[in-house]
């Protein structure tokens, strides 16, 4: 089977329609164009995300002034509690505002993007996007390829102690662990793609681009990415589809006979890999992250003020290794329940209303998008993967996407289809109404 775009009916849009595709567009190429233009103009490239973020925040307001009223995603009101909660923070923290201000827009700022996506995204646009995502993950696949052929140099910091790899790929993302986490995002959908789209050409593209991609997360020798990747497809394969179980198996046999692979895995299970950890690993930095919080339990040391970007330029504290641990240092036990209860409100929306409703090779491609979300979960647990902007654009906006998806997907009655447009039903106001 495959998938169509859905089309409506009349050639009336909404405000700001080309402007927003536009929009998009560049954020699902957020690594390109931020190497482009930091390459160009330097740092003050960095300001564009947010210019992009208060278009759309404009549209979106000017579309529900006129009368846009899509149903909000279910999650909305469990981020919107963890947004107020960061508000109030922010608040009790202006004796340094410029700190206080620049830790909340960290935490805040791209879940608000998260928000706007249904105010914004026509649902015949969705999977134009999809694919726009996947061709830039598979641009940055094969880019991966060619650093790890040509042996391009790294830090030595970037090694362990007495071990050799020909080199750590990251692309323009410029790190490994974030283009892993590039990489076990889009894997699951471009393979998805491969068995649910019978577009020959495009098959051909989510074959070779799948295998640079899976090339790719291998290369980067980032342990995060392999353990998000390995335990989200684990997660699918006992939950939804046994028949994983052999691909987890394959995979992870001949990645462990691998021998830079086996090293780094097994470095793992060494007592002087947690020595050092303790000492000036993660182990150390977790702990670190307790003993912010234990001196204020409930609210934490305050926004901005431990375990990140914001945190370390202000001299506060170094990186914690973990977004949660970063969340539970700066905001406390309330903070890290309220963040986490919006991801697991988001993995279960997803899976009652996408994966649930998914029949036929769509459930494929709704299993994959579950297995790349919930393997950037899984990989905040080690890194701080929601401070660098293409990773969390790229979560929210496979989520939003996903989401919207699910709003077409009639349970048991239809599949998406490419060769076949799905109508949908246009009220007076020119905006689409879904079932």
């Amino acid at each position: 089977m495959s998938i169509e775009c859905n089309e409506r009916v009349t050639s009336e849009r909404p405000f700001g329609a080309r402007s927003v595709k536009y929009l998009i567009y560049l954020l699902l190429a957020f690594p390109i164009v931020n190497y482009s233009l930091t390459t160009v103009v330097g740092g003050t490239a960095s300001i564009w995300g947010f210019i992009v973020l208060l278009l759309l925040s404009i549209i979106a307001l000017v579309r529900y002034l006129s009368g846009h009223r899509p149903t909000p995603f279910r999650w909305s009101k469990y981020a919107l509690w963890y947004i107020l909660y960061c508000i109030a923070l922010m608040m009790a923290g202006f004796k340094n505002p410029t700190v206080s201000f620049d830790g909340f827009s960290m935490d805040v700022e791209y879940i608000w993007f998260g928000l706007l996506l249904p105010f914004v995204i026509e649902t015949e646009d969705v999977f134009t996007f999809i694919y726009v995502a996947v061709i830039v993950s598979i641009f940055l696949g094969i880019d991966g390829i060619f650093q790890y052929l040509v042996k391009v140099p790294i830090p030595i910091g970037w090694l362990d102690v007495g071990e050799h790899v020909r080199t750590r790929v990251f692309s323009v993302i410029g790190s490994p662990a974030e283009l892993g986490a590039n990489m076990e995002m889009m894997i699951p959908i471009i393979f998805a793609l491969l068995i649910v789209d019978k577009h020959r050409v495009r098959r051909w593209m989510y074959a070779l681009g799948g295998l640079a991609c899976l090339g790719t997360l291998l290369f980067t020798y980032d342990r995060g990415s392999w353990l998000g990747f390995g335990v989200a497809l684990l997660f699918i394969a006992v939950v939804y589809e046994r028949r994983l179980l052999i691909v987890l198996v394959a995979l992870a046999a001949i990645a462990f006979f691998l021998p830079a692979v086996h090293h780094r895995i097994m470095d793992l299970f060494s007592p002087v890999y947690y020595i050092q950890s303790a000492q000036g690993g993660r182990i150390l930095r977790w702990e670190s992250a307790f003993d912010k919080m234990a001196i204020n339990p409930l609210f934490g040391a305050g926004l901005g003020r431990y375990g990140g970007a914001i945190a370390s330029t202000y001299g506060y504290s170094i990186y914690s290794d973990s977004y949660y641990m970063k969340i539970l240092g700066e905001s406390g036990l309330i903070g890290l329940v309220l963040f986490l209860t919006m991801h697991v409100a988001i993995v279960r929306e997803i899976m009652q209303t996408v994966v649930k409703r998914a029949k036929g090779t769509d459930r494929y491609l709704a299993l994959g998008g579950l297995t790349g979300i919930t393997a950037i979960l899984v990989h905040n647990f080690v890194e701080n993967l929601f401070e660098y902007a293409p990773t969390v654009v790229l979560y929210f906006m496979m989520v939003g996407l996903f989401l919207l998806w699910g709003r077409t997907l009639t349970p048991g009655k239809h599949e998406l289809r490419l060769e076949q447009p799905v109508r949908d039903t246009v009220s007076k106001n020119g905006y689409t109404s879904h079932s």
